[in-house]
């Protein structure tokens, strides 16, 4: 994918995304303020990305968390995290994790703006039945798996 056709998709994302403020789900709405836009704390990584994931880790207390360099568990997964910079292929990564996600699964993607690869994975991805709750940072795409709640896909500014 092309640096322009990147940095278009960012400022479309710019123009199309909203604050906290334009959310009308309180659980998005809460995470976030207490989560994606709490202010950093010393001993933070400065990568957004990182401390974004690191913030989530700590409000959610996964059981497992998976990133790209561990082992399939046989286990459900509840935290998985997906570099699509770092990874060769990560749709077959993706393909291999998705039978061990759960309805409290959390489901983080990077890089989804990346490559037109890891952009068409991030559409597929929020095109799955199974999915309820999307929100677009444009570096990271969070997925939420929540049974019995409306399905729903957010675009905020990060």
């Amino acid at each position: 994918m092309s640096l322009l056709r990147y940095y278009l998709d960012k400022l479309g994302h710019f123009l199309s995304a909203h604050s906290r403020h334009g959310t009308h789900s309180p659980f998005v709405y809460r995470l976030v303020d207490e989560v994606v836009y709490a202010k950093r704390v010393p001993g933070e990584p400065r990568d957004k990305v990182k401390r974004l994931v690191g913030r989530l880790i700590d409000r959610f207390q996964p059981a497992t968390v998976y990133t790209h360099n561990a082992s399939v568990p046989v286990s459900p997964l509840d935290f998985v995290f997906i570099d699509c910079v770092a990874l060769g292929d990560p749709v077959a990564e993706l393909r291999a994790l998705w039978p061990h996600l759960r309805h409290t699964s959390v489901l983080v993607v990077s890089g989804c703006y990346r490559t037109a690869k890891a952009k068409a994975l991030w559409q597929a991805i929020k095109a799955k039945p199974d999915v309820t709750v999307t929100i677009d940072l444009f570096r990271a795409g969070l997925v939420f798996f929540h049974s019995g709640q409306a399905r729903e896909d957010f675009k905020i500014r990060y």
